[in-house]
């Protein structure tokens, strides 16, 4: 009989997940961007998609910032420091209307990171808050501190946008409800993977009538 396949996590992000999760070097996927020039040359393409696809340019052009702002805070706070793979993954999708974006990278983490910056941080969760809620950079003494800000707004922005983000223990969901959020929550099944992983949901639908 052959094994019931899971439809909820699309395939190619559960392959994500079991890259993000291993707790060994593993094999160098094609969906890995080892440098930056190559994951801004994927982002460039993905940002032509979404408008051959219909998205208005002011609302193609903020997705892509966001994707953009995680994907590069990849490559600036590992530098040097990756625990074996360098790059990020960077893959997405487009199902039933819905943009379904997922980045992630096997360096030291975002606790790791900000502790360099501010001692006072003692758990992953609170260095996943601060770096979405606070002016504070991993790379010392460099204050950039709006990136992940605004991040935040443009998913808060929209009803039909959603992002979840995993570092260490930690994880913090925003924006709207998507119900493969928790299915990938499960998926986790309390597992601790290297690095940052992040998911984003976009609702194309108003999207181009909206705010």
């Amino acid at each position: 009989m052959a094994k019931h396949q899971d439809k909820s996590v699309p395939k190619g992000l559960q392959a994500c997940l079991n890259w993000y999760l291993a707790k060994e070097a593993v094999a160098i996927s094609k969906q890995v961007s080892l440098t930056r020039d190559v994951f801004g040359a994927r982002l460039d393409s993905f940002f032509d998609e979404t408008g051959r696809l219909g998205l208005a340019q002011e609302k193609a052009s903020l997705l892509t910032a966001i994707i953009g702002e995680i994907g590069n805070n990849c490559f600036d706070h590992n530098a040097g420091q990756w625990s074996d793979t360098p790059g990020c993954w960077f893959e997405t999708v487009l199902r039933k209307d819905i943009f379904q974006v997922w980045i992630a990278d096997r360096g030291r983490g975002i606790f790791s990171s900000l502790k360099s910056v501010d001692p006072n941080i003692s758990t992953d969760q609170a260095a996943l808050e601060i770096a979405f809620e606070k002016r504070i950079s991993g790379r010392a003494p460099e204050r950039r501190g709006n990136g992940l800000k605004f991040v935040r707004a443009v998913i808060n922005g929209g009803p039909g946008r959603g992002l979840l983000c995993l570092s260490g223990s930690a994880q913090l969901k925003m924006g709207g409800f998507a119900k493969e959020m928790d299915a990938v929550l499960e998926k986790l099944n309390h597992k601790m993977g290297r690095g940052v992983f992040s998911l984003v949901y976009w609702d194309t639908r108003n999207e181009n009538q909206s705010l």
